[in-house]
């Protein structure tokens, strides 16, 4: 039994690291279109929008924040982000994620709050992005990690 749990503990380290790259690169890549003289803001928001457009797509239907949640929490994913379902309606689910190794990576480089809380903004348009797959969906941050929160909460309604 122990070394089932070991080995859930080395996945979830593995898939933390690889997050933790992608936080430094796309940092990274973000400053060196600023240094061109680029909008890195608006370069990174449709790219990444466009990215979260591709993750929704793979989930299928999700006309529900039920069927949306169970979209997203894939085991690695859940792992990663140490995913918790808080409350789940017929027209709202508030979800936690108590885990961010984007954040834990751009401390690493020393970002400040304020970079890092900017960063994850600029992360979260892939949500955006997953949700705009969903018409009858609507997407609300209720706090983030890199806001100095303990954990990020999302919030999926259906629209009115």
């Amino acid at each position: 039994m122990c070394n089932i749990h070991s080995n859930q503990e080395e996945l979830t380290e593995a898939i933390r690291l690889a997050i933790q790259d992608r936080a430094t690169w796309f940092y990274l890549l973000l400053e060196e279109i600023k240094a061109d003289g680029g909008n890195s803001d608006a370069i990174a928001e449709k790219a990444i929008f466009k990215f979260g457009q591709m993750k929704g797509q793979k989930i299928g239907t999700a006309t529900t924040p039920r069927e949306f949640f169970d979209g997203i929490a894939t085991p690695n994913a859940s792992l990663a982000f140490a995913m918790e379902e808080i409350d789940v309606q017929a027209e709202k689910g508030v979800y936690r994620f108590h885990h961010c190794a984007l954040c834990e990576a751009w401390k690493k480089l020393g970002c400040s709050q304020e970079q890092i809380t900017h960063l994850c903004n600029l992360a979260s348009c892939g949500d955006y992005g997953v949700v705009s797959c969903f018409p009858e969906l609507e997407l609300a941050f209720n706090g983030t990690i890199a806001e100095n929160k303990p954990y990020c909460e999302l919030q999926v309604t259906l629209k009115k």
